[in-house]
């Protein structure tokens, strides 16, 4: 059973301001809370928390027939390995990141960003068409965030992050970078369901063509973002990133703080 909207003493995310819904055994004992959205067209259970009490095995034998073919993110490692033994496949191992800009605004030097040579950045006013071929290069299959997306695909999701129909309604902070009339990157931001730093303005998507002359044009863009979202009084702009992505470094140098990581599972159909 998956019921919505009960509360459990001890949950960390019970006031994230997010909906939470509730995975019951066979028995109807409760055991485990977790957020609901989407994930490529899977329903996705996140911020998951396993009741006190619950051992992981048993959690894992509730979670199969009650959620079967979602996606599942934990930073549960008990969970994590008793779910892969009953047959999910580890899709993502990822780190969270925020930056409070509340407490740390971003510089006023940050509205004009060092762009390359011959490059700009320029409001989202391209169609989803138009963003896909950066997007697809900088992630070839050897990245660890790599998608296998066609370009088909890929259009279909980045049209869904523009309607505001992933992970929340798009943001006007979001920039692309631009070289004569082609777009080389993108930082697309949406508003997530909670609060930060698991929610709320969320760095959805943030890339740039990978060829060397474009190199700091990522950075001008998450640049550029954060002080538009300062302006914009945003209390944080959060993000998450696969490890052993070397973009975590940039993320780290723009004041981005490490607040958790966790997998994604695919649970078996």
């Amino acid at each position: 059973m998956n019921m919505r909207n009960e509360t459990h003493p001890g949950d960390p995310w019970a006031d994230a301001g997010c909906p939470r819904y509730t995975v019951r055994d066979a028995e109807g004992a409760p055991v485990l809370t977790h957020m609901l959205t989407t994930r490529e067209g899977r329903p996705w259970a996140d911020l998951v928390w396993r009741i006190p009490g619950v051992e992981a095995p048993r959690c894992a034998d509730a979670l199969l027939p009650a959620l079967r073919g979602w996606a599942l993110s934990t930073n549960d490692e008990a969970l994590a390995v008793a779910l892969i033994g009953r047959g999910a496949r580890v899709v993502r191992y990822a780190h969270s990141y925020s930056r409070d800009l509340r407490t740390a605004p971003a510089p006023s030097t940050w509205e004009t960003p060092e762009m390359p040579a011959g490059c700009r950045l320029t409001p989202v006013d391209r169609s989803a068409g138009e963003l896909v071929p950066p997007l697809l290069m900088a992630y070839p299959p050897a990245h660890p965030d790599h998608s296998g997306w066609t370009p088909e695909e890929a259009r279909q999701e980045v049209t869904r992050i523009l309607a505001g129909e992933a992970l929340g309604p798009f943001l006007p902070c979001s920039a692309l970078a631009v070289e004569g009339d082609t777009v080389i990157g993108a930082c697309l931001i949406t508003h997530r369901e909670g609060t930060p730093p698991h929610g709320g303005p969320w760095v959805t998507q943030v890339y740039r063509n990978p060829a060397p002359r474009y190199a700091g044009a990522g950075a001008a863009l998450l640049r550029r973002a954060l002080w538009l979202a300062t302006q914009a009084k945003l209390p944080a702009l959060s993000l998450v990133v696969s490890d052993g992505n070397l973009a975590r470094w940039v993320y780290e140098r723009l004041g981005f703080l490490h607040v958790g990581a966790s997998r994604t599972l695919v649970l078996p159909d």
